[in-house]
């Protein structure tokens, strides 16, 4: 079944077009995009005009025509600030209705921040934490604070970058005066939803909307950084976003559009936006944002499943969405069978017993774990260098949950399982830091030294004990039949290993056809 979810918002009009599957999952097939701008329109006139209705109305047109190609079997559509304030809303709706038949739904603040909220739990890991999660529209910002179980509070407030465009210099440069009514504005209207969000209790900020993923992008490029496929996980910093507000604040509109990464059709709006999210990160007393281009239109396919279910959806109960989205991809893959699982759960034992020696946290034993899970994605692609084409994918596999370090991280622990290994000229293992490139060192160790003890993908390597002493690690395979292949591939694989652990590296095996043997 194919379900199109269409938000009617105050900057853009969206829709994505998702393919359910099974497990209530469900795969986005299609996404289409339309900046119309229908909260300028009514933040400065009241209403919508008529070149403003003309251009949401064709957009909604073209979208009913592109689920019409797919196939779509229903089309959910919603309506948010501009349109519910907007005099003549219910004739732009109507006439949305008469001409496609899709009957759009207006909907409060309230149930825009659980769409949001359902949409952004589902794209970022929260099992362990709360998230502040802030949504800056055109009309409306939405603070809402979450985990993985239930959102514990949701605000909307009337501060989105159309409304307050309208209200301070309609897209002007705005001198200091200027600037400080804007943030005294903000703080007024903000300063109650984030004090209530501090007592809450939050552990990460996460931004969500076109308006923060354009400035994101814009504070990325004016740093010189290279952009990723997807901005999910990317971390900006307040100071960083500061300084781009200083810049957008201080020029017209045209010269904004010159600025490195500032998409021209923002540049009218995106400066009051900077200084919305700046003051907004100050009132909850954080100094950092992380990215995520999950949207209202997502939690609309989330909440159509959860009404649908016959029992509640599975990522629901989901305990780990990192490692759900990671056997996602591995099912896209085609990498299902026993061997990866099997290499994982060697792995984890190796990486548990030599805990002493690499001294490495929790966190990057679920590194070890996800990347043992996805080294072989690459075969997708073709078995000659599939640690390359791994890398890749694992990139831009639009894994959720996961910052952007930590995407890398697992690309990159795949990428050196076979044959290569880490090297200084390896600009992408050169740009971690440097704590982390020796944590990839050592987890791409284990990882190869578990994959050979499963060379014949046959899991007759049952388990593995390690025995530690001053200068060496021995590895005791506890095998069933003839594991000679294995044991021959995993002393194939243990040079790595000796070298970060800085020990020699013994393997042995018990019960089978092979003799204890020393690497």
């Amino acid at each position: 079944m194919k379900l199109a979810a269409i938000d009617i918002g105050s900057n853009s009009i969206h829709m994505i077009i998702a393919e359910l599957g099974s497990g209530h999952s469900f795969e986005v097939i299609d996404r289409e995009k339309e900046m119309v701008f229908l909260g300028k329109s009514v933040f400065e006139h009241g209403r919508l005009t008529e070149s403003a209705l003309e251009s949401g109305l064709g957009a909604v047109q073209k979208f009913a025509k592109l689920a019409q190609r797919h196939g779509v079997s229903e089309i959910r559509a919603v309506a948010t600030s501009a349109t519910r304030e907007a005099s003549n809303g219910g004739e732009f709706l109507y006439a949305i209705a008469e001409s496609t038949g899709i009957v759009p739904q207006v909907i409060s603040g309230a149930e825009e921040a659980r769409y949001i909220y359902l949409s952004v739990r589902n794209a970022v890991d929260l099992s362990e934490r709360r998230g502040l999660i802030l949504d800056v529209g055109g009309g409306s910002v939405e603070a809402i604070v979450g985990d993985a179980q239930r959102m514990h509070l949701g605000h909307s407030l009337k501060l989105g970058v159309q409304r307050l465009r309208a209200e301070f210099g309609r897209g002007a440069a705005l001198g200091k005066r200027d600037r400080k009514q804007l943030e005294d504005h903000v703080r007024v209207l903000a300063q109650a939803a984030l004090r209530d969000a501090r007592d809450a209790g939050f552990e990460c900020v996460i931004g969500t909307s076109g308006t923060i993923l354009a400035l994101g992008a814009a504070v990325q490029a004016g740093l010189g950084r290279v952009p990723r496929q997807s901005p999910t996980g990317q971390v900006i910093q307040l100071s960083e976003l500061r300084a781009l507000a200083d810049r957008l604040v201080a020029l017209p509109p045209e010269q904004r559009a010159l600025l490195p990464g500032v998409d021209a059709k923002r540049a009218d709006s995106l400066h009051v936006g900077a200084v919305l999210l700046c003051t907004l990160l100050e009132l909850a007393k954080v100094d950092e944002l992380t990215l995520c281009d999950a949207a209202l239109r997502e939690g609309l396919v989330l909440d159509f499943l959860e009404q649908k279910a016959d029992r509640i959806r599975s990522y629901e109960v989901v305990s780990d969405i990192r490692r759900h989205s990671v056997m996602e991809l591995a099912t896209r893959c085609g990498q299902t069978g026993p061997h990866p699982e099997h290499v994982a759960a060697l792995a984890l034992g190796i990486f548990d017993q030599t805990a002493s020696v690499h001294g490495l946290t929790k966190e990057d034993r679920r590194l070890l774990e996800y990347s043992s899970l996805l080294h072989d994605v690459g075969q997708h692609i073709g078995y000659e260098k599939h640690e390359h084409h791994a890398a890749y994918i694992i990139r831009h596999g639009e894994l959720r949950g996961f910052s952007e370090l930590e995407r890398e991280q697992l690309a990159l622990i795949a990428r050196y399982h076979r044959k290569a290994r880490p090297r200084r000229a390896h600009a992408d293992f050169t740009a971690l830091p440097l704590p982390r490139r020796r944590a990839v060192r050592i987890l791409a160790a284990i990882l190869r030294v578990a994959d050979g003890l499963d060379r014949s993908h046959h899991q007759l390597v049952r388990s593995v004990e390690v025995e530690l002493d001053a200068g060496a690690v021995r590895l005791v395979a506890h095998a069933v039949g003839d594991a000679e292949l294995e044991i021959w591939g995993a002393r194939r694989k243990v040079k790595l290993l000796g070298k970060v652990l800085r020990r020699k590296i013994e393997i042995a095996v018990e019960a089978g056809a092979v003799t204890a043997a020393s690497a």
